[in-house]
């Protein structure tokens, strides 16, 4: 196993650690069990062992007992508490042939350890993982459970979310949202036209009428601090409480499976407003740029008080998991999003041509990586039809077998005229 470090104690969030590559076997590892429930799918791998080390060392030691039973074992993110009594891994892999997400949690307690790995498809893991985690009779430590879970429509109808009681959706359009209850708060999916310094720079003293921030797509740290900076401004003319971002902890780039997207990271940052600190793990997407210098951000995050954040994670993980966006949204997003940005674009107009196009294609990559399909065509027919985006190209290449070049992909970009 490499293990990247970022210099940071385990109590940060998101260190990755890649893992290594696939194991042919997958027999349970010695002196683990692999409970089930009926109720549920997935499967809970579990260890209890003497010891007096703390939850890093027997987490590390786990880790590297359990690999011949995980394949292609990735490791996404890391939250431990100071006392190093507990420590909790996000990862995926594979199981028999199958892609699983699961949460691996490490505690320790005098003379004894305890490691449970709760797994299950990525499109159900979200609702098991309560259940799964219980079977080890960990349910107290799971501050999911015993919560009253409600799947919630957006009130514009484009899309659901799953809140416990006390939480309340605060805005939703078109798939984005943000909610805040008792545990924290949540923002989901949100867009945000940039214009970088070199387009500004062609506009001249038209820039300064842009409604939106001037900043260059470096990274995503730096343009998660640029449009926090931005929106803050807004809040603060508004005379509402302006975000502001103390720390970064950690960042941990990821990679990204669309065309039109550059760069993403997952950031666990703090802030304050209102006098309050918070802290805020987030996933920050930066799109790719067109000819005009514009382009796009997005970003998804979590949030809750410092004090209570490793506390509340998993509610909001859980809650994170759980926004969906309804179908019949997609098109009506890249119709809305360009609305938006067509009020900037009035602006220069004249300067360029190729400015909505270059628009329409990257809202495009970003509706179909949202959406998580892609069209496949039979070129004699001409009959279309929708597959999972992950596996299309293999589809494609397996249906030519027998008819060669009969199908093709068709990227959602190329739909549009």
């Amino acid at each position: 196993m490499r293990t990247h470090r970022c210099g940071l104690s385990l109590s940060v969030i998101v260190c990755l650690l890649i893992v290594a590559h696939p194991v042919p076997a997958q027999q349970i590892p010695p002196g683990y069990d692999l409970l089930t429930d009926a109720r549920v799918s997935g499967a809970l791998l579990v260890n209890s062992r003497p010891g007096s080390g703390g939850a890093t060392a027997l987490m590390k030691q786990s880790l590297s007992e359990v690999r011949p039973y995980f394949g292609q074992l990735r490791l996404l993110g890391a939250l431990g508490d100071k006392y190093d009594q507990r420590l909790e891994v996000l990862f995926t892999a594979t199981v028999r042939g199958s892609m699983v997400q699961g949460l691996g949690v490490a505690t320790t307690e005098p003379g004894r350890g305890t490691v449970d790995y709760a797994f299950d498809s990525p499109q159900t893991i979200a609702q098991t993982l309560p259940v799964l985690l219980g079977l080890a009779g960990s349910a107290g430590q799971d501050p999911t459970r015993g919560l009253n879970w409600q799947a919630r429509t957006f009130p514009d109808d484009s899309g659901q979310i799953e809140l416990p009681d006390g939480w309340q959706i605060a805005f939703a359009q078109k798939g984005m949202v943000s909610a805040a209850g008792p545990h924290g708060e949540i923002e989901r999916g949100v867009a945000s036209p940039v214009m970088s310094r070199a387009g500004a720079a062609r506009l001249g003293a038209m820039a300064r009428q842009l409604p939106m921030p001037v900043l260059d797509p470096t990274d995503p740290v730096s343009a998660l601090a640029g449009v926090w900076t931005y929106g803050a401004a807004l809040s603060s003319q508004a005379g509402r409480p302006a975000p502001r971002i103390t720390q970064v902890r950690e960042a941990t780039q990821v990679g990204i499976p669309m065309p039109g997207l550059s760069q993403a990271a997952y950031v666990d940052f703090e802030f304050e407003r209102g006098g309050g600190m918070y802290r805020a793990l987030a996933l920050a997407i930066i799109g790719a740029m067109g000819p005009d210098g514009q382009w796009l951000f997005y970003q998804t995050y979590v949030a809750a008080p410092s004090q209570s954040f490793a506390q509340n994670l998993p509610v909001l993980v859980r809650i994170w998991n759980s926004a969906l966006t309804a179908r019949h949204v997609v098109q009506e997003r890249l119709n809305h999003a360009l609305a938006n940005l067509r009020q900037a674009g009035e602006i220069w107009q004249q300067t360029t041509q190729t400015r909505q196009r270059s628009i329409e294609r990257s809202h495009a990559d970003w509706t179909e990586a949202f959406r998580g399909t892609r069209v496949i065509q039979d070129t004699r027919t001409g009959d279309r039809a929708d597959v999972d985006l992950h596996y299309a190209r293999d589809i494609v290449r397996t249906l030519n077998k027998r008819e060669p070049d009969r199908y093709r992909e068709v990227p959602l970009r190329d739909l549009i005229h």
